[in-house]
């Protein structure tokens, strides 16, 4: 039996009594959710009122906002999407608090560290948000063995649900050693693990997911339970790793750490010579001579193709390097040599650990990207069609080596059938990226669709589509209007992940846009009739 055909009776079967007819839980400014007696929750937890903000340290803050303007797709801005009132969790036992109010009295909630998601999946307008911000406590082990395994994991970190990972390598370089992130020193680690979590390192040490090993969850009735690979709820913590934040509030991770690759690590830059096809197919040549030798694991980083971030027509590498020093490096590179290898003497600058304040304006018109793999890259007509894509794109094409782990170490692969991801992320070694993105806007609610921009990312996507068919998608940062996300982020594991749904939160407390088990909640919601995007 096909996955397709399991998808299907999963999603009929779960979503029957909710198609019934179960109501959509209540926010503000229903009399629902203001005459709920506050005043008893507050008695357990401190109840404040939202408002909207900029920073990482506000409830109410998000750094993205996006594809405002539609009658069909509600998008997200701070003017639209700020929840009502919120708890500030101090331990897992508030969440439980405030989860138990609001299923007593059926209301909606949504749950929030820093509010970096790309599609504002943190921000449900008028909830109660249980945000986990203030939950910044890190432990180090020295010998980490988890709930209800029997053998040792070595040396770990357990992070409180509001660590962000400035706090985190700050701490990892104190010890000399080194924790799987992302390079947003302001993200936090939960959402990122949660979407699978990739890093410009993960080919040699594994994702967020592959490195996750004990989880402290509340779900959605209130019980705090430990989830591991080897516990009761082992189906519950495969879910974690990867299949998105659908099936409780993680208030406590723990993960593998590795010894700091002092002196095996740095960058590799350089802007290639010729116009973008010339430079796209040396690096693709490169590239797949790289992959061919075993040697992929090595790398991580990007490649511009133009656009905002790189050099009008051409192609510029930005890579890292790993596990090899920068002479070694540098001879890798002897066939390209515009690029230039440099050592690091630590993993990320001071400077960018101690940035408290998100991207102003960050406003997203569409964005999507897809896997590719070996056999892709050297197609003859592979170069030419993904300049075409730069040469239409605003902001050009990225080429990046993050975001999967095909090729990558043993290390990096050893969880690999634990995790709940596109098993795409396996194969795959590298994924093509388009991104129409403003800077220094802040919609509002009345704002309007820019038409240009969102015809330019319907074709920009179809011609994607076109060059690479039926490649799956990164779910922390994938298309918003995708109606397919369910294979696209998940693929066969998907029916999997609304099964593990239905058992953990079968009345669907945990949703949002896209998140396993939405197409029948009340979160914003594809209609499988819109083959385009909406914003019309």
């Amino acid at each position: 039996m096909s996955w397709r055909v399991l998808l299907q009776a999963a999603v009929a079967g779960h979503f029957a009594a909710a198609a019934a007819g179960a109501a959509c839980r209540v926010t503000y400014p229903d009399t629902g959710f203001t005459h709920a007696p506050w005043g008893d929750l507050s008695k357990s937890v401190e109840v404040r009122d939202v408002f909207a903000g900029l920073h990482t340290d506000e409830p109410g803050g998000t750094a993205y906002t996006g594809m405002m303007g539609s009658t069909q797709l509600p998008g997200w801005a701070r003017a639209n999407s700020t929840a009502a009132k919120y708890v500030a969790l101090q331990d897992a036992k508030e969440a439980s608090a405030a989860l138990k109010f609001a299923a007593a009295h059926n209301l909606q909630v949504s749950v929030k560290s820093t509010g970096h998601d790309f599609s504002g999946r943190s921000s449900r307008p008028g909830s109660l948000l249980v945000w986990t911000h203030e939950l910044n406590n890190i432990s180090w082990h020295d010998d980490f063995r988890p709930a209800g395994c029997v053998q040792s994991e070595g040396r770990a970190v357990t992070l409180g649900g509001g660590v962000q990972f400035r706090q985190i390598y700050r701490e990892a370089m104190q010890r000399d050693r080194f924790v799987i992130g992302g390079t947003c020193t302001t993200v936090g680690h939960v959402g990122f693990t949660l979407g699978g979590g990739y890093g410009i390192y993960s080919r040699m040490y594994g994702s967020g997911a592959t490195n996750l090993l004990e989880a402290e969850v509340v779900l959605a009735d209130g019980r705090v339970v430990t989830a591991s690979t080897c516990g009761e709820q082992a189906d519950l913590f495969r879910s974690l790793r990867g299949g998105g934040g659908a099936f409780g509030v993680v208030t406590k991770a723990t993960y593998r750490t590795y010894p700091f690759p002092s002196g095996m690590h740095g960058r590799a830059r350089g802007v290639l010579q010729g116009n973008m096809h010339v430079g796209l197919a040396s690096f693709l040549t490169w590239y797949a001579d790289i992959v061919r030798h075993g040697l992929a694991q090595h790398f991580g980083g990007v490649v511009l193709l133009g656009g905002r971030w790189g050099i009008k027509g051409k192609v510029s590498v930005q890579l890292h390097y790993v596990g090899i020093n920068e002479s070694q490096c540098s001879e890798l590179f002897s066939e390209l040599g515009e690029v230039s290898c440099k050592a690091a003497a630590q993993t990320w600058p001071p400077a960018h650990t101690d940035a408290g304040e998100l991207p102003d304006g960050i406003y997203h018109n569409g964005t999507a990207m897809r896997y590719f793999t070996l056999e892709d890259i050297e197609s003859t007509s592979f170069a030419a069609r993904a300049v075409r894509l730069a040469d239409a794109s605003s902001n050009g094409l990225t080429l990046s080596l993050n975001y999967v782990l095909g090729q990558g170490s043993d290390i990096a692969l050893a969880s690999a059938s634990e995790t709940a991801v596109h098993p795409q992320v396996y194969e795959a070694i590298g994924v093509l990226k388009i991104e129409l993105i403003e800077l220094h806007v802040t919609p509002t609610s009345a704002m309007s669709a820019d038409a240009e921009a969102v015809a330019s990312f319907s074709m920009l996507r179809s011609e994607l589509d076109a060059l690479l068919p039926g490649a799956g998608s990164y779910y922390n940062e994938g298309d918003y209007t995708d109606v397919a996300f369910q294979n696209r982020y998940w693929g066969s594991n998907y029916p999997e992940l609304l099964a593990t749904k239905r058992k953990y939160d079968p009345d669907n407390v945990f949703t949002c846009h896209q998140c396993v088990g939405s197409e029948h909640s009340c979160a914003r919601r594809l209609s499988a009739r819109h083959a385009e995007p909406l914003l019309i």
